[in-house]
């Protein structure tokens, strides 16, 4: 069977979770790698733009964290998790719907519970990190928060998939 044949197969409910999952990982990538999770407005005044990510700083040049506090580190940890949970939910998805030969009871589970596993680990690290900068959060922050959004929807939807067209 060829791949064409074996994505028309596919529930379009499983399509569309899988384009939602990939989707929401993007937005996490994007507000995972940049430094705008928060900005100091206040030094804005004295023309200093300071905007600071998970990994480094900006101000006047961006520089990477020498050290970091255990919350930070925390905060880090859950969003490499929820990164690499939502890839590998949809790697698995993918395989799951191309692959005729891997439409496995196992597989779509696993799959869909990653989505869901990637938007509990963003919730985390938006948490924690939410809960020691309370003020300047930036788009960066939004977009990890989208994109656990996105996972956690197409988790339920893959759920719900299952549930009406049970898999092979």
């Amino acid at each position: 069977m060829s791949l064409v044949e074996s994505f028309n197969r596919a529930p379009l409910l499983l399509k569309i979770a899988l384009g939602i999952a990939f989707i929401g990982w993007f937005f996490h990538l994007l507000g995972f790698a940049t430094p705008y999770w928060s900005t100091a407005q206040y030094f804005s005044i004295i023309g200093i733009d300071v905007h600071f990510g998970l990994w480094f700083y900006c101000a006047r040049g961006c520089e990477g964290y020498s050290h970091v506090q255990s919350w930070m580190e925390a905060t880090q940890a859950f969003a490499i998790l929820g990164f690499l949970a939502g890839l590998a939910a949809i790697v698995l998805a993918v395989l799951y719907v191309f692959l005729e030969q891997l439409r496995k009871d196992i597989i779509y589970i696993i799959a869909s519970l990653g989505n869901l596993v990637a938007a509990g680990c963003i919730f985390l690290a938006v948490v924690i990190f939410g809960s020691k900068i309370t003020t300047g959060l930036s788009w960066s922050f939004g977009l990890s928060i989208v994109g656990m959004i996105f996972h956690g929807v197409a988790g339920v939807l893959m759920g719900v998939n299952r549930f009406q067209n049970k898999p092979q």
